[in-house]
């Protein structure tokens, strides 16, 4: 009887410690992807819309920028006590525009667009795609500047939807189910930030950092 006690509990010590492990692994792993996602993703993407805003930057500059846009970014609480992040795009060193990021599902899965609209007007600056598990050389044109371009400038008040559903997107030919994702995630941007436009305005003021 003894014997099955010890066995038990050393068990029972073996499945807490494996527990704690993984959780522990978890959590590292999971915070290194997130960073890398918004490091190589992201950033890039609202970097993108930057130089749709100020003009195309050498390399070296660009860099910098990317650099500058993971420290000047902010978040607004949510109704449910959630974050949510969006990124200032400066033109001539002050807040020109916000990048917001949305999804819509792709043929493979989520696909993640980054959108830029002018806090002036609401309208749009431009879109990025920031992630996407679509088939390459089919879906994956969508990140092509042949399809994106055409959001740039667009009005607020556009219809982003693929023609063939009635809105302003010519469908990338072969690639609906794609395009359609990127027009649904840019309309849920927009109405994100119709929505919450003054909170937004409001973190702009606040002091960068990962706090709003």
């Amino acid at each position: 009887m003894k014997t099955y006690i010890q066995m038990i509990v050393v068990l029972t010590l073996i499945a807490l410690i494996s527990g704690l492990a993984l959780g522990g692994l978890y959590e590292m792993t999971h915070e290194l992807a997130e960073n890398n996602i918004l490091k190589f993703k992201k950033i890039p993407a609202v970097a993108d819309l930057y130089e749709i805003a100020n003009g195309k930057l050498p390399p070296a500059e660009r860099e910098t920028i990317e650099e500058g846009l993971l420290i000047d970014k902010r978040y607004i609480e949510l109704e449910d006590n959630s974050q949510a992040l969006f990124f200032i795009v400066r033109k001539d060193g002050e807040p020109y525009a916000v990048a917001i990021e949305d999804y819509g599902q792709g043929f493979g899965g989520d696909l993640g667009v980054m959108v830029g609209f002018v806090i002036e007007t609401g309208d749009l600056v431009g879109i990025g795609i920031t992630t996407m598990s679509e088939t390459p050389g089919v879906g994956t044109r969508v990140r092509n500047k042949a399809f994106t371009d055409q959001f740039q400038g667009a009005s607020a008040s556009s219809v982003f939807k693929v023609k063939k559903d009635g809105g302003v997107v010519d469908a990338v030919s072969g690639a609906t189910i794609s395009s359609r994702a990127v027009s649904l995630a840019t309309e849920k941007a927009r109405d994100f930030y119709a929505e919450h436009r003054e909170s937004i305005l409001k973190a702009i003021d606040q002091p960068s950092g990962d706090e709003s």
